[in-house]
């Protein structure tokens, strides 16, 4: 997704990680389940567990504030929402999951955070805070690195 179809994008949803704010396009979050809901016996490398939903079994992994993989998920982390684009669908362990209700003012990121394969779609000031925005689709990229680099 562009920054031009993020900009056009209205509602977000905030994702806290380690107290850092990640932002997705809130149609891309299918459902919101809680922790209990991880059967931990239900696994594919590298992932935490998985969440029965519409008839499936959705991997859930857990990232740190910097996208780094965790093998279980942190003290304090309450939420899994479920992400789904189209074509990647798994479950994320955040700290709490919150619904802008205005849409944000998106920024381009800065040469430097603009890599290819960065996750960083845009940046967004959220009460004098630095969020980043994202996609399903590049945590998936990215979520596909880690797990290579880890294996590899």
């Amino acid at each position: 997704m562009a920054l031009a179809d993020l900009q056009a994008t209205r509602a977000f949803a905030v994702l806290t990680l380690d107290g850092r704010k990640w932002l997705l396009p809130q149609a891309e979050i299918q459902a919101l389940e809680s922790l209990l809901d991880i059967d931990r016996e239900v696994r594919i490398p590298h992932s935490v567990g998985a969440v029965a939903f519409a008839g499936e079994w959705w991997p859930v992994y857990c990232l740190s504030g910097e996208l780094q993989l965790l093998q279980r998920p942190p003290d304090g982390r309450r939420a899994c929402p479920l992400l789904d684009n189209g074509a990647d669908r798994f479950g994320l362990v955040c700290d709490q999951v919150e619904t802008l209700t205005v849409a944000p003012r998106l920024l381009a990121p800065p040469a430097c955070m603009a890599l290819p394969d960065s996750p960083i779609q845009a940046l967004v000031l959220l009460n004098d805070e630095l969020g980043c925005v994202t996609t399903t689709e590049h945590l998936a990229a990215l979520l596909a690195a880690v797990v290579e680099n880890v294996d590899g």
